[in-house]
């Protein structure tokens, strides 16, 4: 077993912080080039928290100002072995404590990608990729019944979409055809993709939404992993607009795409352009776009959540959010990939 350690002698005298490392564990097992979730509880019984940083190897990686405290360490630039985490949280005080963990890296042998299905509650199966450490599904969701078997209302006109609230579940068929979800899936409202739940900025999200048992709805976090598991830096990932260089070509089906706007799927994401439905219920863009939602809320703005975006004419993942200079509410139709618990 790894050695873990308090380490209590840092800790300043006084009413001190309480802080531990709640991901990964203690002596995890992580594959060279993986994406890792360093998580972090911390608390002042007195006070508040005022910053945790994070340190690996001795050097600070990164901070984290709010609940959830987490940072996203890539791991691909690190050498196969020991690793030292250690984090350390500071109260308006000045008093802090420190945490630290021990895990290994080690090198993954096959490039070979691992590949499963899942069935969801109407008997629809659909492949899946393992990225990373995540499991996504490699086609987008089809569903008519929630997990629990509650059907979802499907819309089949402009008008009764326009009449929709930011509360109502609702699906649809692009262009109200019944054939296209058999290759494109469909397209949710923000509150169908959630099914009443709150919204989520953990990693993972713990929303399982109109997703299959065992499987849950991507917070934006966990867009970020996949992201930087295809190479997009940390610094980048966390910008708006057009993002990275060529993670969303590498997202892309080889097929599909209007203008030669087609991806090498070398992730096995497969992702297909199956369009939006807009708050008028208007459709478009299928050819060129696909749109997929995520658990997560834009701050203050309780009618719009983050999305994510690929495009015919752009090789990057776009991240979009705030107004429609950036993205859209939450009664736009868009697709769903879920993520495996």
């Amino acid at each position: 077993m790894l050695a873990e350690s308090c380490n209590k002698a840092e800790k300043d005298s006084g009413n001190s912080p309480t802080c531990q490392i709640t991901s990964p564990k203690n002596g995890k097992e992580i594959l060279l080039g993986e994406i890792v979730s360093i998580s972090v509880e911390a608390a002042d019984a007195d006070g508040r928290i005022t910053e945790v940083i994070i340190n690996i190897d001795s050097i600070d990686v990164g901070k984290s100002n709010s609940i959830p405290y987490q940072y996203l360490w890539n791991t691909a630039d690190n050498f196969a072995g020991i690793h030292i985490i250690k984090v350390t949280a500071f109260d308006n005080n000045s008093n802090h404590t420190s945490h630290k963990i021990n895990v290994l890296i080690l090198k993954e042998d096959s490039s070979v990608l691992e590949t499963g299905t899942v069935n969801d509650y109407d008997g629809n199966t659909y492949r899946t990729v393992k990225i990373g450490t995540q499991w996504w599904m490699a086609e987008n969701l089809k569903t008519t019944h929630f997990p629990d078997g509650k059907a979802i209302p499907l819309i089949e006109n402009n008008v009764s979409w326009d009449n929709l609230g930011f509360s109502d579940k609702a699906y649809c068929y692009y262009t109200d055809s019944v054939s296209r979800p058999y290759t494109y899936g469909a397209l949710y409202n923000w509150a169908a993709a959630m099914n009443g739940s709150q919204s989520s900025e953990k990693t993972p999200s713990q929303v399982q939404g109109v997703c299959p048992d065992c499987w849950h709805l991507p917070s934006d976090g966990e867009w970020i992993v996949l992201e930087m598991q295809l190479g997009m830096s940390y610094e980048e990932a966390w910008l708006m607009g057009w993002r990275g260089t060529n993670e969303g070509t590498k997202m892309k089906a080889k097929e599909a795409w209007d203008n030669n706007g087609n991806g090498t799927n070398s992730s096995g994401f497969s992702a297909l352009p199956a369009g939006i439905r807009s708050d008028k219920g208007l459709f478009s863009d299928a050819g060129k776009a696909t749109h997929f939602w995520s658990t997560t809320e834009y701050v203050n703005m309780t009618n719009l959540a983050f999305n994510r975006k690929l495009s015919y004419n752009q090789p990057g993942v776009g991240w979009f959010h705030a107004s429609h200079l950036y993205g859209y509410p939450k009664d736009f139709g868009f697709s769903v990939r879920c993520v495996k618990d």
